[in-house]
């Protein structure tokens, strides 16, 4: 770059206080470029920097402040519940419909939530299950210190735990796909209460994945089943169906106890971490189909993807334990040389099994 020194032109330094000054010359040609690149850029040089003209600015700050005062929470948006503040709004995407009866709510598979197949993975999953039954019931104005327990079950100090669970997947969503999830709940037997799930892909309709759970209640301090009376079911009435059939029907053949010594696949050393646990101080129904599953070898998941899963938690498991996951070829290990199943047993080692189950796996396309 070659500098002409023809006439002076004084430039102050943006973060300067006007003092300090670069003294150079420019040719009339330099100076005429100069000028018009100051007023298309719309600022003004002068003894204290660098000044913003631009109206542009001015409305970018004028947005911001628009969005902090509509995500600053008033007043009338929060309530005390047992002494404790709580924002008393529905989920951002979440709604009620047949009068309480079914709750909805729309997700977009994020990133966090995929596997190395860029698909949705089974935690992911069950986390939509649970957030939805939970989202359910806040909606309805049931929520207080327990995880979705109802006032009476609070003063009695229950909780809900799932007895077992069964899920059928048709099609997994992918990265960035909408997915609708409903949910309804109605009474199974004396103590169970049932939740089913129908998970739909939000732009065509489709049926992605059924789903059914059984839950009971727990005292938490004695960490025994009691019973699911009237006095403690009041507050969710409103939101149960009376008469339902189940939307999908768990496998009905019993779950087998595996023995370790006759198991195709072991995997030892399983080690739960408080990352794990969950608000009933114990590891979450979740994490341990985590465990479960990491009896399966890698050959067969890299080959076949889970399409229906029978589980039936018998224990709780504490973050301390070391789990053995052991799982053996069903009866009907090949079906339709297409699909393959599996039984499956977690225990810890040398003592209780936690969870028993069952799954099918189909051959990727």
């Amino acid at each position: 770059m070659i500098i002409k020194l023809t006439s002076p032109f004084k430039v102050a330094l943006p973060f300067g206080s006007g003092k300090n000054k670069l003294n150079f010359t420019l040719a009339s040609s330099g100076r005429e470029k100069i000028k018009r690149h100051k007023i298309a850029c719309s600022f003004q040089i002068n003894g204290t920097g660098i000044s913003p003209l631009s109206p542009i600015e001015s409305q970018k700050n004028e947005t911001l402040e628009n969005i902090n005062q509509l995500s600053a929470p008033t007043m009338e948006n929060w309530e005390l519940i047992n002494g404790k503040p709580l924002i008393n709004a529905e989920p951002p995407t979440g709604r009620l419909l047949k009068d309480g009866l079914i709750f909805q709510q729309n997700f977009t598979v994020r990133s966090s939530e995929i596997g190395s197949d860029f698909k949705i993975s089974i935690e992911s999953l069950m986390n939509y299950l649970q957030e939805t039954s939970l989202n359910h019931l806040r909606s309805a104005g049931i929520l207080t210190d327990g995880f979705g327990s109802t006032i009476e079950m609070t003063e009695k100090d229950l909780i809900w735990v799932v007895c077992w669970s069964h899920m059928e997947v048709d099609h997994y969503p992918s990265w960035a796909d909408v997915v609708q999830v409903d949910v309804w709940k109605y009474m199974s037997g004396r103590k169970g209460l049932r939740g089913d799930w129908l998970i739909r892909d939000f732009n065509t309709g489709k049926t992605l994945i059924r789903a059914t759970s059984l839950y009971a209640m727990m005292n938490k301090k004695t960490r025994k089943f009691a019973n699911a009376s009237e006095e403690i079911l009041g507050g969710m009435k409103p939101i149960m169906l009376r008469y339902c059939d189940p939307l999908v029907n768990r496998d009905s053949r019993k779950l087998l106890q595996l023995d370790a010594d006759k198991a195709d696949y072991i995997r030892s050393g399983l080690n739960p971490g408080w990352t794990d646990m969950d608000v009933n101080q114990h590891v979450s129904h979740i994490k341990l189909v985590n465990y479960m599953l990491e009896g399966v070898p890698t050959s067969i998941v890299k080959s076949y993807e889970l399409c229906a899963m029978t589980l039936e938690y018998r224990k709780e498991c504490s973050a301390d334990s070391v789990l053995q996951s052991v799982s053996k070829f069903g009866g009907n290990h090949l079906i339709n040389n297409q699909e393959i199943e599996f039984d499956h047993s977690l225990s810890v080692e040398g003592g209780p099994e936690i969870v028993r189950g069952r799954t099918r796996w189909r051959k990727r396309v």
